[in-house]
């Protein structure tokens, strides 16, 4: 007898923020004064507008934070964290409003990252997440016509308006440009864990 045994997993989770449609001309107006006020900076962006990391200290974004966290607490259940507080550690505006406009692959530097879709465009920029098991120069590619969870290099999501991403921050990804000239508009953010006091400490 012969048994497959995954001993690797990478976890993902995936929300849809309930209060969007109530919400979604709130953050747009607020996003929309946070851009007048603030200029753009060079990160992962092509062309496009990426914010500073100070997002996350509007008012105005304060429920979908708050909601954004419920889900960290969900996600810290599931790895099996040992008895953490959860905490935003940055959140920016992304904005890729032309053909030219994507992000390139790169990682975060925290526990949790992720993204919430505020405007979405049809055939917008898919968000992209590399295989990091993978290792590009298998030999094995070339047997596997339908790629799987064991042979897949990338996985290409197509994001709805108003749905939450979040992911371990290792997690290569980067964004697709894309068929439009419109607007497409998301929030990026980064959560840490602080572990809880111990009575005993």
């Amino acid at each position: 007898m012969v048994s497959l045994i995954p001993i690797y997993s990478i976890p993902f989770w995936k929300s849809e923020y309930p209060e969007f449609q109530e919400k979604k001309d709130l953050f747009l107006d607020t996003i929309k004064n946070y851009k007048e006020t603030n200029k753009s900076i060079q990160k992962s962006n092509i062309y496009g507008y990426h914010s500073p990391k100070t997002l996350h200290e509007s008012c105005n974004l304060a429920p979908l934070f708050e909601y954004i966290c419920q889900i960290g607490f969900k996600a810290f259940s599931d790895l099996d964290f040992i008895d953490c507080d959860i905490a935003i550690t940055s959140a920016w505006l992304n904005i890729n409003n032309n053909r030219q406009c994507m992000n390139y692959e790169h990682v975060h530097s925290s526990v949790l990252s992720g993204t919430f879709y505020l405007k979405v465009p049809k055939e917008s920029g898919k968000i992209v997440f590399k295989n990091p098991t993978i290792n590009a120069m298998w030999d094995g590619f070339y047997f596997s016509d339908e790629k799987n969870q064991f042979t897949a290099e990338r996985v290409c999501i197509e994001p709805l308006e108003g749905d939450i991403f979040l992911f371990p921050s290792y997690l290569p990804h980067s964004v697709e440009t894309n068929n439009h000239d419109e607007e497409r508009i998301s929030i990026s953010f980064n959560l840490t864990a602080i572990p809880k006091r111990r009575e005993s400490e």
